[in-house]
């Protein structure tokens, strides 16, 4: 029978772990308390027959228990491989398949070294909010932090996001919609349906139904991180009895921010002129930085809040980092026949907008409000909807009020169209086209009569004026420049296709609109950029076009939508664009719209440079005015277009007065031009790409393991390889087959360089599957044999030694590994602790260690070098610890006074209004409603302020680990007889 001690590690039938407590047995055995290596206590019997005890590495020095020189090795590589990137280092600086750029990496630093990775990212449209939110993220899952991670995003941009994540970081997301939530229910149906992915996608208005709301109320289970991206639609307003009016998709807000660790919202509006909605997103982060929106100022927000303008942003030589917008109208003169189709068009219109707003047919209000903005769009667009107007009313099937679905979607259509996905509103277009206000035979007779009269009007029309000067245009930059790129927008898919195959029928042109897949999408993005000369998109497609290589932009529609307008530019006049972005206007000329759009765009750019902003502000500006019922009113009503315009720019000069309080007395403006701290980040960059870890190192120890553990590589490109790297195939050992990691690789990359040229390529990188299932094996020391090794060094003055490897790290108070490093200590045989180890020459097979002299002697002084090296350890540790301890206090203690306060101010006031409600009940009044109402309210204020006031001095702490040797060397002089 095995005598064991406490301390012992041993190994039992399901399990290992540590004797912690020894309890002698009546009958003269013992029973083992063992703490198990999954964190469990358990109580066994010493004399049961699987029990072993497990050598220790010390054990196995003084014993000369040598391991082969590749698993050795390959438990070396994995244990450096797995804390490489666990601390002041960047994995996905090297890990994706994207160039990212120094100020995304900065926002990604700053959040990463702040205490709670809580905040409000509100940089500009074009600076790359998304990327800098997938680095953070990355980061988190790298350092192990963060395995649950939910993002949340306009129901557009849905998957955009999952695109994003796969293609550039290579993760997968999961989009939950109502089809993806009721498979998961059917299949588990007693589990809260967000527990059963780890790394979701939704939308906001997906999320704010009421079975999905209750559903993430309910969740018992944190998100690591969690992300809004378009942050400022989480709205909540201040009541006039200063109650909170809170939306439906602020409640998710809610529900989400007090579940999760991690937090980012993302908006380029973080601040749209009302500090109530500011301050109520902002508590989402904090809810107790401050107690009311009138403590809130720059200075406050600096560890909340991250906020770069493209005005602001320089490059090291202090050029700007993104260059002028030139902005130009052309207006277009219309034929005789083209006025009179846009005047009768205009009148049918106008007529039946009018009666609809008359009979408060709001449906047939926007059937109006569609057709003007055709009609303006292309001609070809009008006569399309005339026809299918003509074609609804012969096939009897128009109706006065829409489909049940289409309803639910006109409140968003009406005021949010931007939450719509592509297929939403053509839904709710298509819908519209059929909505008639009267079911009176005569009456639709006699529209019947009309469209068709309008329609063939349309159809006699042959060439459009507008699109005649857009050739004219186009062919005059492609005549002065034949590589020249030009983006054309607009609004309609039935536009797009007149250009396509009317107007530009003998050029190759790239196209982008709603109904295309991703890889379609990217395949016309890649011919724009590399042969076709003309890109035509549409508004619906918009989103996610990133074609900073062209600098030429024309809107041949102006989209009613002034966001648009913006986010149009934005697809040019971003990160990479060195050029300026040229912008045309087209417009047809004496149309109270089109002269409406034009204006406020001319306005707009002068309120820009008054306030040095490049993008967002026409949103901004116009936040509270409906554009579709401004324009449409003035039609109905025959304003002129002067006094319509007047009304429009006095709005708009108050809000730019109020944009400008916002700039000065709220929001954060930083600066970013590599300069002073900016500094740090080339820094950060530079040990994160040619630090600890390479694509080389990568390589290395998958093709060490594959030889192992009978797995093949080669390559498989034709030709020599391209510098710096290569494709192969991979046939991946059977030890490794499962989950998420293939048997076979057919095309695969340790470059990433190749990865970002060939899409198609897997990128084997240290965050593939594949690289940390091999790293797990490694470190599984009961399938890696590879403790101990005997390894020849030409430095005889150190030589003989033992080489001590350790994994050392400290936890918070709450109990998570905070950061841990791999550090090698040397000791000497006459037990000298030498900071750098002697160079290595040669690892020796366990077969050769019998002839080394001196080996004996060194192994018998095994203990006794390893108490040094462990003493050596643990100051290590601890001064490891001791600096992120001072860190953690000072931004804890930080912490501590904002709750305070929050709490004084919210204790006190309700004490104020307890004394009033008692003098009140003194003087007759029956107050024990409000009495008894606000001592709920105080008991509860205290009871939340003593749980975070005890929370937060519980992170305070931060605790050194106890070091742990993973495995260790005997170094001895290459001269030794071998």
């Amino acid at each position: 029978m095995t005598d064991f001690e406490v301390g012992d590690h041993i190994k039992f039938a399901g399990g290992q772990g540590e004797v912690t407590k020894l309890e002698q047995r009546p009958n003269g055995g013992q029973l083992l308390h063992i703490y198990t290596s999954e964190g469990q206590l358990r109580k066994l019997p010493s004399g049961l027959p699987h029990i072993e005890k497990i050598d220790s590495i010390i054990d196995r020095l003084a014993a000369k228990q040598i391991n082969d020189p590749i698993q050795y090795d390959l438990r070396e590589r994995a244990t450096r491989l797995d804390l490489a990137y666990r601390y002041d280092r960047f994995l996905s600086l090297t890990n994706n398949r994207i160039e990212i750029e120094p100020y995304q990496v900065q926002a990604a630093y700053e959040i990463l070294n702040s205490y709670d990775h809580r905040y409000l990212v509100g940089d500009e449209v074009g600076l790359g909010k998304t990327i800098e939110a997938g680095i953070v993220i990355e980061e988190l899952i790298a350092r192990e932090r963060a395995e649950r991670v939910l993002i949340v995003a306009p129901a557009p941009l849905t998957v955009q996001w999952q695109e994003e994540m796969r293609e550039k970081f290579d993760r997968n997301f999961v989009v939950y919609d109502r089809e993806t939530v009721r498979t998961h229910r059917q299949s588990h149906p007693n589990q809260n349906v967000w527990l059963q992915e780890d790394r979701i996608i939704t939308s906001i208005d997906f999320a704010k139904q009421d079975d999905m709301l209750e559903a993430l109320s309910n969740l018992d289970v944190p998100w690591d991180v969690a992300v809004f991206d378009e942050a400022h639609h989480l709205t909540a307003r201040r009541g006039s009895d200063d109650s909170i009016e809170r939306t439906q998709r602020y409640r998710v807000g809610e529900a989400v921010a007090d579940n999760s660790d991690s937090l980012l919202l993302l908006t380029g509006t973080p601040h749209k002129g009302k500090s109530d909605q500011f301050y109520f997103l902002v508590s989402l982060l904090d809810p107790y930085r401050f107690s009311h929106e009138s403590q809130i100022n720059p200075e406050s927000l600096e560890d909340l809040m991250i906020r770069r303008l493209k005005e602001d942003m320089y490059e090291a030589d202090g050029t700007r980092m993104f260059p002028e917008k030139n902005i130009e109208a052309l207006p277009v003169e219309m034929t005789r026949e083209e006025r009179k189709l846009y005047d009768d068009v205009t009148e049918y219109i106008r007529e039946y907008y009018n009666l609809a707003q008359q009979e408060e047919n709001q449906a047939a209000g926007f059937t109006m409000v569609v057709y003007q903005k055709r009609l303006v769009s292309s001609i070809y667009a009008i006569r399309k909807s005339l026809e299918n107007r003509m074609r609804a009313i012969q096939n009897d099937a128009v109706a006065e009020e829409l489909p049940d679905d289409v309803q639910e979607l006109i409140p968003r259509y009406s005021t949010e169209p931007d939450t719509l996905t592509d297929a939403e509103r053509t839904k709710v277009e298509e819908a519209l086209e059929t909505v008639t206000i009267t079911l009176n035979q005569t009456q639709i007779d006699q529209e019947l009569d009309r469209v068709k009269q309008l329609w063939q009007q349309a159809k006699s029309i042959k060439t459009d004026s507008k699109a005649r000067l857009l050739r004219e245009f186009v062919d005059r930059i492609l005549k002065e420049d034949p590589d020249e790129k030009i983006l054309i927008f607009t609004e309609y898919t039935d536009t797009l296709e007149y250009l396509r195959d009317e107007v530009f029928a003998d050029h190759d042109i790239a196209q982008v609109y709603g109904d295309l897949n991703q890889d379609r999408r990217r395949q016309e993005m890649q011919k724009f950029e590399e042969e076709a000369n003309l890109m035509l998109a549409t508004d619906a497609a918009q989103e996610g076009l990133n074609l900073q290589f062209a600098h030429i932009m024309v809107n041949f529609d102006l989209p009613w939508n002034p966001i648009r307008i913006d986010q149009r530019m934005g697809r040019l006049h971003r990160y990479g664009q060195d050029r300026t972005v040229e912008i045309r206007n087209l417009f047809f000329k004496d149309t109270r719209e089109s002269e409406i759009l034009n204006l406020l765009i001319e306005k707009t750019n002068q309120i820009e440079s008054d306030l040095g902003m490049r993008s967002d502000v026409l949103g901004q500006v116009l936040d509270d005015l409906d554009l579709d019922q401004t324009i449409m009113s003035a039609l109905a009503e025959g304003r002129p277009t002067d006094e319509v315009v007047a009304d429009i720019e006095a709005t708009m000069e108050e809000r730019k007065d109020a944009l400008q309080t916002v700039e000065n007395d709220f929001l954060i403006r930083d600066r970013f031009d590599l300069t002073d701290e900016d500094q740090e980040i080339l820094e950060v960059i530079e040990r994160s790409q040619h630090g600890e870890v390479s694509e080389a190192d990568i390589e290395t120890i998958v093709r060490v393991f594959f030889e192992e553990f009978g797995g093949s590589i080669k390559g498989v490109r034709p030709g020599p390889a391209k510098t710096g790297g290569d494709v192969f195939q991979l046939d991946v050992p059977d030890v490794l087959v499962g989950g998420l990691v293939e048997s076979r690789y057919p095309r695969a990359t340790f470059t990433k360089d190749v990865a970002i040229e060939e899409e198609d390529v897997e990128f084997i990188a240290l965050d593939h599957p594949l690289t940390q299932s091999l790293i797990g094996f490694c470190l599984d020391s009961n399938r890696v044999q590879g403790q101990v090794a005997v390894k020849t060094t030409t430095d005889n003055s150190l030589a003989p030694g033992i080489l001590f490897n350790y994994r050392l790290g400290y936890v918070s108070g709450a109990g998570e590994a905070v950061t841990e490093k791999f550090v090698p200590l040397y000791v000497t045989q006459e037990g000298e602790l030498v900071n750098e180890p002697p160079e290595f020459v040669d690892t020796i097979p366990p077969s050769e260690i019998s002839s080394i002299s001196g080996l004996d002697r060194i192994a018998s002084k095994a203990n006794e070098l390893h108490e040094q090296a462990e003493m050596a350890a643990w100051d290590r540790v601890e001064s490891f610890a001791e600096e992120a301890r001072a860190e953690r206090e000072r931004e804890v203690e930080i912490k501590r006074e904002h709750a305070e306060r929050y709490f004084q101010e919210q204790i006190s006031e309700w004490e104020e209004r307890l004394e009033t409600y008692k003098r009140r009940s003194e003087e007759g009044k029956d107050m024990s409603a409000p009495i008894g109402n606000a001592e709920r309210q105080l008991e509860n204020l205290r009871r939340e302020r003593d749980e975070e006031l005890s929370h937060l001095e519980e992170e305070k702490h931060v605790t050194p680990e106890e070091p742990d040797l993973v495995s260790a060397a005997f170094v001895v002089s290459n001269s030794e007889d071998i």
